[in-house]
């Protein structure tokens, strides 16, 4: 495996330590040697020391090299981070479409309205006369006593409040009207027969024996009834044979005669009337049989708020949770016309009761079918309405303040105020309410007083302080437009009008576009970009003598990455490209071949003012604020925020690799703990082992002298000499 060259500094006290251990070693084993003749002591301690240095020092150094490498490592994509966050900063510079606000709008009439631009605003000069604003209804009670005065007799009341459109929770209705039962007739007019010529009626041929007049024939069959058979007896002028069937003759008058059905109120067969051929065939008028139908209406609920209520037929449903049309429907399911109020369901309260009409079962839609108590007849037509909330107010609860306090809690929007006007009189407190602003924010109250003497009663009459709801209207280089509130935004593209007054006569807004700041901001991403890119060199090249990052980061794959996708993010095509500008490289910022950035000037001033909302869609995907991790297009400036968020995040690449070589940091250190644990046990052993050495030498050398004496003593006798 190859490995990375070492800085000379480091090469070199790497060998001086090496060649100082091995000199040490070499001395103290000469120093030995020599001992061993002359008897002298040995360095035992300084020996044993050199040798554990001897195998340490090449291992530790080892793994200490590995750890300053992972240290360099984590140094080098700190400088990565760093670079990186000043991209993202210049590209967040730009990535919201409000980022892009370059339109400048002076008002001449600033008391009336305020002006505030988007990016979406273009340059030009407005007319505009603010004719009306818009107002919230304001309704003021009539006087009252005190907070604490009971209106109604200490009895329950209620409050119907309806705001803006009452149809927009009252059920539509579709009647099939009552219709009484009606039996089938058919009116035969005759005519008259020659002798031997036929006419049948419902079965009963009757045959001429001489010249009948029309009259004569309608009495031959007058009376008959379909239970008598063959007529007893037969008419002068002709013969009667066969039997009527499903039909009674009616008296007759003159030529004419009525039959009717015996089957009764319905459609029948109609009556078959024929003659000879040569006879003619006698005219027939029918009316239609009727079955009686029970009036029924189908009601169709609405979706109603928590609060609101919905009457049918008397019976009242108010809500204290949202509910869909078909939960409404369920609520009045198979509930029959009494005179009593239901017991609540759990979604809601009832009052008042169903009357006239029964309910059908429920069919799972929001469509439920009521029938009329009186079969068979018209009847009025079964009653609906809705309102805004239904207010109950439960016995003892019908004071002023408790009349505030529950319209308050009620969803309709109406807010209501307990004042105490301070006028010294004996009625100084008044209720005062207040709707939404618009026209739509108009209500209505009415109050119930059920079993309560309704005395004094509250009422909401003409009062000055009253207002009424209204939309704004605004007329804006001659077109006039209607808004439900003060604050116009879709009128003037990119524009809005914060409305203050009405105006005598027509205020001038002129729009003219700076883009100074559009154009540092860009150039700032160039700058930050070019940053990037030298530092993307530094940390990658070996010869680098950058403090600190140089060459820290060399052969490192993880450099080509980053730099690969950076240069992606800023010189590819916007994932919202306008119709002509959808790169950078089309306002003038270009790479040139030793990958430093720059921009035109020229084509960034052409861009940003021929092709100002390409730049920016291509810029901001027209989003304001989106999060780095929503899935929609973002543009150029707003995709890279998205991906160098990623990036620099704490699952991103950079940091990834930091903590991984940390890691192996941490185990690396474990190695020289666990190195340094088997050095010292080494030593030990060889303190040991040189210990035993030098006492035996020291035994030896004591032999060594004690020999010396006794042979020189032994020679010193035998020669006679002495010493």
């Amino acid at each position: 495996m190859a490995t990375t060259a070492l800085s000379s500094s480091t090469s070199t006290a790497l060998s001086t330590s090496a060649a100082a251990t091995a000199a040490a070693n070499k001395a103290n084993a000469q120093k030995l040697l020599t001992s061993l003749g002359a008897g002298s002591g040995v360095d035992v301690s300084s020996l044993a020391q050199n040798l554990v240095s001897a195998e340490r020092v090449p291992k530790e150094n080892a793994i200490n090299a590995k750890i300053t490498k992972n240290e360099s490592r984590i140094s080098g994509y700190s400088a990565l981070s760093f670079v990186l966050s000043g991209v993202k900063t210049a590209m967040t510079a730009l990535k919201d479409q409000n980022n892009f606000n370059a339109v400048t709008a002076t008002n001449s009439n600033t008391a009336a309205f305020s002006v505030t631009t988007s990016a979406a605003a273009t340059t030009g000069t407005h007319d505009i006369e603010v004719l009306r604003l818009a107002k919230a209804q304001r309704s003021v009670s009539s006087s009252l006593s005190s907070a604490t005065a009971s209106l109604n007799g200490g009895s329950a009341m209620s409050l119907s409040l309806t705001v803006g459109d009452a149809s927009k929770v009252t059920p539509t209705v579709s009647t099939t009207q009552g219709v009484s039962a009606v039996t089938e007739t058919s009116t035969v007019s005759f005519q008259s027969l020659l002798a031997g010529q036929k006419v049948s009626v419902a079965g009963l041929t009757y045959t001429a024996t001489q010249d009948t007049s029309a009259a004569d024939v309608a009495a031959a069959f007058s009376g008959l009834t379909e239970i008598g058979g063959i007529p007893t007896s037969q008419p002068a002028n002709g013969i009667l044979s066969g039997a009527l069937a499903g039909f009674n003759a009616g008296v007759s008058s003159g030529s004419d005669l009525v039959f009717t059905s015996t089957a009764t109120g319905q459609n029948v067969n109609d009556l078959a009337v024929t003659t000879s051929l040569t006879a003619t065939t006698p005219s027939v008028t029918t009316t239609q049989g009727v079955s009686a139908v029970t009036e029924h209406a189908a009601v169709t609920f609405k979706d109603m708020a928590a609060g609101q209520s919905v009457t049918i037929a008397g019976l009242t449903y108010t809500t204290t949770a949202s509910a869909t049309a078909a939960e409404v429907a369920s609520v009045f399911a198979s509930r029959a016309a009494s005179g009593t109020t239901p017991t609540n369901p759990s979604t809601g309260t009832f009052s008042g009761a169903l009357t006239g009409f029964n309910a059908g079962g429920n069919l799972g839609t929001g469509t439920l079918n009521f029938s009329s108590t009186t079969p068979g007849a018209n009847v009025a037509d079964i009653a609906t309405s809705g309102a805004s909330a239904r207010i109950s107010l439960a016995a003892g609860k019908d004071t002023p303040q408790d009349i505030v306090n529950a319209i308050n809690a009620s969803t309709t929007g109406v807010k209501a105020q307990l004042v105490n006007t301070g006028d010294g009189s004996v009625n100084p407190y008044q209720i005062i309410l207040s709707g939404a602003v618009g026209a739509s924010g108009a209500f209505t109250i009415s109050t119930n007083y059920g079993s309560g003497s309704g005395s004094p009663g509250l009422s909401f009459g003409s009062n000055a302080a009253n207002q009424t709801a209204a939309d704004a209207l605004v007329k804006i280089d001659g077109v006039s437009y209607t808004r439900a509130t003060n604050n116009v935004t879709d009128v003037v593209p990119g524009l809005t009008l914060n409305l203050k007054a009405t105006t005598t006569s027509a205020a001038s807004v002129d729009l003219t576009r700076d883009t100074s700041t559009i154009k540092d901001n860009i150039k700032a991403i160039v700058t930050a970009y070019n940053d990037a890119v030298t530092i993307f060199g530094e940390v990658s090249d070996p010869k680098s003598t950058f403090e600190t990052y140089g060459a820290t980061l060399v052969g490192d794959s993880t450099v080509r990455t980053v730099k690969q996708q950076l240069r992606s993010m800023v010189m590819g095509t916007s994932s919202t490209p306008g119709d002509n500008v959808g790169s950078l490289w089309q306002m003038g910022v270009s790479i040139d071949q030793t990958g430093v950035m720059s921009v035109d000037d020229t084509k960034l001033d052409a861009a940003l003012s021929n092709h100002y909302t390409d730049v920016v869609k291509a810029f901001t995907g027209n989003q304001n604020g989106l999060s780095i991790y929503s899935p929609a297009p973002a543009g150029i400036a707003g995709d890279a925020v998205k991906k160098l968020s990623n990036m620099l995040g704490k699952t991103g690449i950079l940091i990834t690799q930091s903590e991984s070589a940390d890691t192996q940091n941490t185990k690396y250190k474990s190695e020289l703990t666990k190195l340094q644990t088997r050095m010292d046990a080494l030593l030990l052993r060889y303190q040991k082992q040189f210990s035993s050495m030098d006492s035996l030498v020291g035994n030896v050398n004591s032999q060594k002298t004690s020999l010396k004496s006794t042979f020189e003593g032994m020679m010193a006798s035998l020669t006679g000499k002495s010493g």
